[in-house]
Parts: structure tokens; C-alpha cells; sequence
């Protein structure tokens, strides 16, 4: 009987597991917006962009920062990139801001296979921090598969993986992502896609639901 007992409680205790769990876990919804202008020199590629994030069920504005970056064609597939993001970041609690550096450099290549192609790419990210904390600094690692349906429309799929450095060797983020991207002509194109990301290894457990647009011209 005393079995018995202990074994109903155990399985009580594993059907109330997931609610408690999920009760620790700060889940948002939030919108980013995208506008970038690219411009092709030879083997290298320069680019200049702008995005808004809205966070709190998109009813304020997290972050905007504008980014330049560059990237160099080592040979066929083969290439290391650079960014510059300069941010501001606001906090919704207190209604002040923070403006923040962050600086990234890294090595990807590309493998296209007839309409299929994998892009894989990984870099070390390093972001400035408020004087009482820590500079972040990451190895983000991305597998992005591209399909393309006809000329103007490529669905997608990418995964990305967060490893923290500082304080604790971790891996405390992922992001997984599908999309579209839709090329309205040889210059322009819009990109639609849904991110879920992941953060754990922390006090609190984050879940962020992001919806995000991107349109881009090459010049």
C-alpha cells in the first residue's frame, strides 16, 4: 500500500512538473523591422542597415541600432565578415536607456546544391556594458537552409546557437527561424519570418516570439 501511495503521489508530482516550469519562464511577443542598403565591390560586399525592436507584446520600443558591415569572398563558398552596431537600448521599467557598442567578426561558407543552399557560418561577438557589469562576449554559430521555388521566392529555416564566455562557459541561448524571402525585383527584397528565442541557463527561463520584416536594396 505504501508503494502504491508514494507511486500516485510521484506521478501527481510529474503531471504538475511542466505547469510549475512553465510558470518560471517569461515568455514576450515582439516585432523587429529591418531596412538595409548593400552595395557589391569586387569580392567584397558593404552593407548599412537600421532596425527597431519592439519588445512588451510590441507595445514599446526595446532597441534600434544602425549597423555597418562588410564581408570579403575568400574564393568560392568561402568568406569572413565584420559589423560595427552602434545601440540604444531603452528599459520599460525605469524609462531610461543605455547606449551600447558591439563589434563582430567571423568566417561562413556557403554550398548550393541545384535550388537547395546551406549557409553556415560562425563569429565571436563582443558588446560594451554598463560599468558594474561584464562585457558579453559570445561564439554564435548558425546553419541557415535556403530553398528556392522560382526566382522570387526562397523559403527558409536557420538555427543558431549562443556560447557565453564570461562568467560562465554556457551555451544560454538558441534561436530557430523560418521564413521567406521575396525578391520583388533585381534590387529589392522583402524578407517575412518568424524567430523563436530561447534563453536558459539563467534565473529566469525567457521565451521571445518574434515576428520580424526586412526589406533590402542592393546598389
Amino acid at each position: 500500500m505504501l508503494v502504491i501511495k508514494m507511486n500516485k503521489k510521484i506521478i501527481i508530482l510529474l503531471f504538475l512538473l511542466p505547469f510549475f516550469i512553465s510558470a518560471q519562464v517569461i515568455s514576450d511577443a515582439q516585432q523587429w523591422t529591418n531596412f538595409s542598403v548593400n552595395k557589391k565591390i569586387n569580392d567584397f560586399e558593404f552593407s548599412l542597415g537600421e532596425e527597431f525592436r519592439f519588445d512588451e507584446n510590441i507595445t514599446h520600443l526595446g532597441k534600434f541600432f544602425t549597423e555597418l558591415g562588410a564581408e570579403y569572398k575568400i574564393k568560392k563558398g568561402l568568406y569572413i565578415g565584420a559589423n560595427y552596431r552602434f545601440i540604444r537600448e531603452n528599459d520599460y521599467e525605469t524609462s531610461n536607456y543605455n547606449l551600447a557598442h558591439r563589434i563582430d567578426i567571423g568566417v561562413g561558407y556557403k554550398l548550393k546544391l541545384s535550388k537547395l543552399k546551406l549557409d553556415f557560418k560562425t563569429k565571436f561577438q563582443v558588446k560594451s556594458s554598463l560599468p558594474e557589469e561584464n562585457s558579453p562576449t559570445f561564439n554564435r554559430t548558425k546553419v541557415t537552409t535556403n530553398y528556392s521555388i522560382n526566382e522570387k521566392l526562397t523559403p527558409f529555416v536557420s538555427y543558431e546557437v549562443f556560447y557565453q564566455f564570461n562568467d560562465q562557459h554556457i551555451i544560454n541561448k538558441t534561436r530557430l527561424s523560418i521564413g521567406t524571402k521575396w525578391a520583388i525585383n533585381d534590387e529589392n527584397s522583402l524578407k517575412l519570418y518568424y524567430l523563436f528565442d530561447n534563453k536558459f541557463n539563467v534565473k529566469k527561463l525567457k521565451y521571445n516570439h518574434i515576428f520580424g520584416v526586412s526589406y533590402s536594396i542592393d546598389i
